[in-house]
């Protein structure tokens, strides 16, 4: 959120929120980065890492359906309604009443999945690149994984009842859990010889983690909580409905990154492309999750409170805000991880069973991944506005445009010869139709929300800069490849001796480079980064 807006208009506790829900994500990265590092490390690209990768894709989606995105955007809005109009003990009915339902139809996928798991293996990853064993672990894993949407679940719902009172802290804290779990199971399962199983086992206490850690902020804001259908009560059919839509949208998101994996297990050393590309997508996650998911998620709650009040040109101004600054923030991140990803991809995991040709997919894939970041952060918040006005079709259709355009394009780059980085290539080119499409229909919603020359001086400069910051970290990693012959492909790289000077060298250029862009963004009139340079010298 631009600093001195925040300020000037006494939403001090927006910026409060924003900078620990910013931080929470930052540390869920950094975990994230850790837990991926043990991952590489331990099994590399290899079948049992992708039969991990493809099994939890399929899991995943009971829970970024039912609870990660779908019930948690439905869910906020009415809630706050609910309380704000009827009193706290009529929004704990309500809340009460969605988690039996939410419990009861989690209960009845998990149990079709847990069925069906021979087959979803075979119909998804039964190409040339996945050995039988491999779909057999991949059925095996993914019906362990079972037991952590029960537990997200519960998790889920208790992250969005403190999101909708505007508490963040323990939400924030909870991913960074969930991933210190997996890590400590991956760890436990070395030292006991089980493996792959050791990090499976790791899902379900991080999931259980993620559930506990909430639970002293829910008794802080008076929760009250017990088994009910709600009858009686139209909030639940109209969060019902609501989902129905957002069902759909969230599968939609979901596919896409799964017809990506499952177009990468018909490739020739498929189950090895496949976790290279997964290692690929959590790196452009990591820029993602902090600035676009952060913002996004305190931005949320805001956006549906002042819906409800009627204030629609405090929304508009309030979407504009946080979209500079995603896009300001994301799009140096964009040029970096396309310029200088094959180093970064090299300090992070290279080692152990990840070897060169892990890095050499890995790499490919990052280079489309990172084209893709800018539009798919945007879109967060896009769609999130969508949801804060209850139009919940607009961004569902469009999302499910976006998963036809990736399967059709990645299908087309796989018959013109293309690889592993065509794959990639096609998820960032439907994120772009997708985020540009939004943000039209957007502008048909609310009339008049583009038409703002700071928001666009904002993009203009960040493009600007993010351009000369990609040209000046490329020439800088070709200058320095004879000090540091780690940065080129050709040098056989040895981490315990080569990974310090070129994790040396990245500190340096990244300090560099940060320092440059803001500099560079806020000479040519980027508004958050004028509000930085403001706030740093008064500090």
């Amino acid at each position: 959120m631009q600093l001195s807006s925040l300020l000037r208009g006494g939403q001090s506790g927006a910026l409060r929120n924003s900078l620990i829900v910013m931080a929470g994500f930052v540390l869920s990265r950094v975990s994230g980065l850790l837990r991926d590092m043990v991952a590489t490390y331990l099994f590399g690209t290899s079948p049992e890492a992708a039969a991990y990768r493809a099994a939890f894709s399929i899991v995943d989606l009971l829970y970024l359906v039912i609870i990660g995105g779908a019930l948690g955007s439905s869910f906020i809005p009415v809630f706050i309604e609910a309380w704000e109009r009827d009193g706290q003990a009529r929004a704990w009915q309500l809340a009460s009443a969605v988690l039996t339902w939410s419990l009861l139809v989690l209960v009845a996928a998990s149990a079709v999945v847990f069925s069906a798991a021979p087959w979803l293996v075979s119909m998804l990853y039964g190409g040339q690149g996945f050995a039988a064993e491999t779909q057999a672990l991949t059925v095996a894993l993914a019906r362990l994984f079972l037991l952590s949407p029960l537990l997200l679940g519960l998790g889920g719902l208790a992250m969005a009842a403190l999101n909708a009172r505007e508490h963040f802290t323990l939400p924030a804290l909870a991913p960074s859990l969930y991933n210190l779990g997996i890590i400590l199971g991956a760890v436990l399962g070395r030292l006991l010889g089980i493996g792959i199983w050791g990090m499976a086992w790791g899902v379900v206490l991080g999931a259980l983690l993620y559930l506990l850690v909430q639970l002293p902020g829910l008794r802080a804001i008076g929760m009250r909580l017990q088994p009910s259908l709600g009858r009686g009560m139209e909030q639940v059919g109209r969060i019902a409905r609501q989902m129905g839509p957002r069902v759909i949208g969230q599968a939609a998101a979901h596919l896409s990154v799964v017809v990506t994996l499952t177009l990468a297990a018909r490739l020739a050393d498929g189950a090895a492309k496949l976790a290279g590309l997964g290692y690929a997508y959590q790196l452009m996650l990591l820029p993602y999750g902090v600035f676009a998911l952060s913002l996004s998620q305190v931005a949320f709650p805001r956006l549906a409170r002042l819906v409800a009040e009627g204030r629609s040109e405090a929304m508009s101004a309030d979407v504009r805000r946080t979209l500079g600054v995603i896009l300001w923030l994301t799009l140096p991140a964009s040029a970096a991880l396309l310029t200088v990803g094959f180093p970064v991809a090299r300090a992070l995991f290279q080692r152990g069973a990840f070897d060169s040709i892990s890095l050499q997919y890995t790499v490919a894939a990052l280079v489309g991944y990172a084209l893709a970041l800018p539009a798919f952060a945007a879109s967060e918040i896009l769609i999130r506005s969508f949801f804060a006005l209850q139009r919940t079709w607009t961004p569902v259709l469009v999302g499910l445009l976006q998963v036809a355009l990736n399967l059709g394009l990645g299908m087309l780059l796989l018959r013109a010869g293309g690889d592993v980085g065509s794959l990639a290539l096609a998820f960032s080119l439907a994120n772009n139709v997708e985020a540009l499409l939004l943000l039209l229909l957007l502008g048909v919603a609310l009339p008049g929300i583009w038409h703002d020359r700071a928001l666009w001086r904002t993009v203009a400069a960040a493009l600007a800069g993010a351009l000369l910051l990609g040209a000046g970290l490329a020439a800088l990693n070709g200058a320095a490849r004879g000090l540091v012959p780690a940065l080129s492909a050709a040098h056989p790289y040895v981490w315990t001796r080569d990974m310090a000077g070129l994790v040396l060298w990245l500190v340096w250029a990244g300090v560099l480079g940060a320092g440059s862009y803001l500099a560079l963004s806020a000479l040519l009139g980027a508004a958050p980064a004028r509000a930085t340079l403001a706030r740093l010298r008064r500090s």
